[in-house]
């Protein structure tokens, strides 16, 4: 299953179903193999004997898993049911479980057993079925939006209440929601160095962002790494795990070839944040730098970047393998690279201007 893994063909969803685990267990073992890839191939006893608890510890989860299976059965019987009849089972008079007990094991939160309904009042109905039609109608509406459109047909109605009664009605805004950026708190979060500095130079400074590329059963990830001058793109990897080290083997590959940057510039994302990427970054002697939180925009390159090759060549292919990806990235981007102009240096090709400026 590792090994499967780290050939970057399949996503982690393909491999979870086919294998019938969960995907978080693939990645799991994915980094195991990947920590101790060093020692695989050695064959001492030590290897051994630590395989050997490797597979009693995976023979221990299968049967805790087995377990938690037929409690997880159990439960779905009740909770098969509705709100409303796991309430009525709740005995607030039953002295040797608290109610808070009983709503934990019925998977309900407290408030469910004390709240009492109100119904709406004449307008919210009304607004909520102009709500409804308009909802039918564009998907993609926000509250705001939303609110203007009630406004208009005679609502005296603002963007809070609009999103009330959107919440009430479960009413969600159709819009992609990548995750690509979950920050640690526990790690401290870099200065942004870019404000007000003048980029005149290639290998000044390097913009570093990951995005998701969703595919026919699961997605891969896409690294990309850009040098911030010339928008030349100086690395890029696709993987189906977000793990520092793969940060980290390919910013040390992009190093190898173009020589070292002064400035990495990146989001608060964990990958960047982690005690290997720091330790490798400081250790180059670069300067890390960080996006604002909630400010893609500090990384504008990167992010432009993402969106032309998605509607240029990803979303334009049927891509159903890691193999199809990785073809299309490389040809994309060799043809931005080496054949595409770009405006903002003078409707050069961004590696021509890269080598002229370097």
């Amino acid at each position: 299953m590792a090994i499967e893994s780290i050939k970057e063909q399949r996503t982690i969803s393909e491999l979870a179903q086919e294998f019938e685990i969960h995907p978080n267990q693939v990645s799991q073992w994915k980094r195991e193999f990947l920590e101790r890839s060093a020692q695989v191939f050695e064959g001492d006893k030590k290897q051994a004997e630590e395989m050997a608890i490797l597979e009693q510890n995976h023979r221990l989860a299968q049967q805790h898993i087995g377990r938690l299976t037929i409690e997880n059965e159990f439960f779905k019987k009740i909770r098969a049911m509705d709100s409303g009849e796991r309430k009525s089972l709740i005995d607030s008079k039953f002295d040797e479980l608290e109610v808070k007990a009983q709503c934990d094991l019925l998977g309900l939160p407290r408030s469910t057993f004390y709240h009492r309904s109100v119904s709406a009042s004449e307008q919210d109905l009304a607004a909520m079925r102009t709500l409804d039609e308009l909802y039918q109608e564009d998907p993609t509406r926000g509250t705001r939006r939303m609110s203007n459109e009630l406004q208009k047909q005679g609502f005296d109605m603002g963007r809070d209440k609009t999103r009330r009664l959107m919440q009430r009605m479960r009413m969600k805004t159709v819009y992609c929601r990548p995750r690509t950026t979950v920050c640690d708190p526990a790690k401290y979060k870099f200065p942004y160095l870019l404000r007000n500095l003048k980029i005149t130079r290639p290998n000044q400074v390097w913009a570093l962002d990951i995005s998701y590329i969703p595919m026919a059963r699961g997605y891969m990830y896409l690294l990309v790494i850009m040098d911030w001058h010339s928008r030349a793109v100086v690395g890029w990897s696709l993987s189906n795990t977000m793990e520092a080290s793969w940060v980290v083997e390919t910013l040390k590959f992009a190093i190898e070839r173009f020589g070292q940057p002064e400035i990495v510039n990146s989001d608060q994302g964990s990958q960047f944040t982690s005690d290997e990427y720091v330790a490798f970054v400081k250790g180059q002697g670069i300067q890390i730098s960080m996006d604002g939180k909630g400010r893609a925009i500090d990384n504008v390159i990167v992010e432009r970047f993402f969106r032309t090759i998605k509607y240029d060549k990803l979303y334009l292919e049927s891509l159903e393998t890691g193999a199809e990806v990785q073809r299309a990235c490389h040809e994309f981007i060799h043809y931005y690279n080496h054949k595409r102009d770009h405006s903002s240096i003078g409707n050069q090709p961004p590696m021509v201007f890269y080598k002229l400026a370097a």
